[in-house]
């Protein structure tokens, strides 16, 4: 298995989705994914570099959504039985009392399961402290990217989990924008850099003071 097919197999794994089959066509490649209900897709990442995480992120986003569209649905709860009619209590001696006692197994919280390893959990936030996260869109993509490295699914909480650990603070450009025109002005360079455009300097300045820097 190379590098690009054991990324998008990890990406496969971060969605929740089984690989059925992986082949490379046209400079990309593919992989066959099967959703919980039994429903096929294929998806497709570049065979080029990892340097721009969006098209992998983008891809990453398309099999949450198959895998969110296509889960089984859960199990209708079944209908409480008729409650018997009441009847007068009895005195309960106190020999019935203490047996009842000893039989009551107190309820225990459920242990919360951590996906990595202490090892591999170690080996994430030593490859975090190396990232440039300038270059890194958002919590999701930083998580898809580790995944890619070690081979093995990244749960955004837990990379959360590695930054509180390690004191590495989120970048202010994660900050998804709440005022429609920031949103609007964000989304206007990132159509004009793709474009090749050079905005205009009234509108960087307009940006400038709409954005996070």
């Amino acid at each position: 298995m190379d590098r690009r097919q054991k990324d998008i197999t990890t990406m496969a794994e971060h969605a929740d989705l089984a690989v059925v089959s992986c082949e490379k066509k046209n400079s990309r490649q593919y992989a066959t994914l099967l959703a919980e209900n039994g429903v096929k897709r294929t998806f497709s990442i570049s065979m080029g570099s990892r340097s721009d995480p969006r098209g992998d992120l983008n891809e990453l986003g398309a099999m949450k959504r198959f895998s969110r569209e296509n889960r089984i649905p859960a199990a209708p709860q079944a209908q409480p039985l008729p409650s018997a009619p009441e009847t007068t209590p009895q005195p309960m001696t106190m020999t019935a009392a203490a047996t009842k006692k000893t039989m009551t197994i107190p309820a225990t919280k459920k242990a919360a399961v951590q996906s990595l390893s202490h090892v591999d959990f170690y080996r994430v936030c030593e490859w975090v402290k190396a990232q440039n996260l300038a270059t890194v869109p958002n919590l999701e993509a930083l998580a898809m990217l580790a995944g890619q490295w070690l081979q093995s699914a990244v749960p955004e909480e837990e990379m959360k989990l590695v930054m509180d650990t390690i004191g590495v603070r989120e970048p202010p450009h994660w900050a998804e924008p709440t005022n429609p025109q920031a949103i609007l002005a964000r989304e206007l360079l990132t159509v004009m850099k793709k474009l090749g455009e050079e905005p205009s300097t009234a509108f960087k300045r307009l940006a400038d003071s709409l954005l996070p820097a």
